[in-house]
């Protein structure tokens, strides 16, 4: 028993490493078969459309001809109902979109200075957003010293000035607060 056990464990990596290896050939030619696969899926894409397309004309054709048919029938009214229905559709549609559209407009025009609103109110609404949204973003605040330049007499800061001109800082400092600082 104790030989069979032995066999069966040498057995076992030697099984592993045939796997890894068939598994390394089976990513290699994964990886070489992609680019194949790819081909094929796009030319799948491709053919999808055209016949999509082909679709679509179809549709369009038979539309034709059963009007066609109708109107031969004598049946005159009911085309001219379908087309008046495909008429008042097309026309609350396009109702919808212009109450989109103002929407829109007054909508970015409110987020633009009072004083530019006016001057791009003719403008298409892709126009109006960009320019509501440059005007949007905040400024970078730019740091101001507004001391008056004689502050650290005319160095960047108290420290430097007290190390570079020990006499006029002294002679600042005593005079106008009345307090010695120093700085060494």
């Amino acid at each position: 028993m104790s030989q069979e056990k032995v066999q069966d464990s040498v057995q076992e990596p030697a099984q592993d490493k045939v796997q890894e290896v068939a598994t390394d050939s089976q990513s290699n030619a994964e990886t070489s078969s992609d680019s194949g696969l790819l081909q094929e899926v796009m030319s799948k894409k491709s053919q999808i459309k055209d016949l999509q397309n082909e679709l679509a004309s179809m549709k369009a054709k038979e539309e034709g001809r059963r009007k066609e048919l109708l109107i031969a029938e004598g049946k005159k009214d009911e085309v001219i109902a379908e087309l008046e229905l495909k008429v008042k559709e097309g026309e609350s549609a396009i109702e919808r979109l212009n109450t989109l559209e103002a929407d829109q407009r007054e909508y970015w025009l409110g987020k633009l200075p009072e004083d530019k609103q006016e001057k791009f109110s003719k403008h298409p609404i892709e126009v109006i957003q960009d320019l509501a949204e440059e005007y949007a973003q905040p400024t970078t605040n730019v740091k101001v010293d507004n001391q008056s330049p004689g502050t650290f007499g005319g160095y960047s800061s108290m420290a430097e000035w007290a190390e570079s001109d020990p006499a006029s800082y002294q002679k600042q400092n005593q005079v106008s607060k009345g307090i010695k600082i120093g700085y060494k």
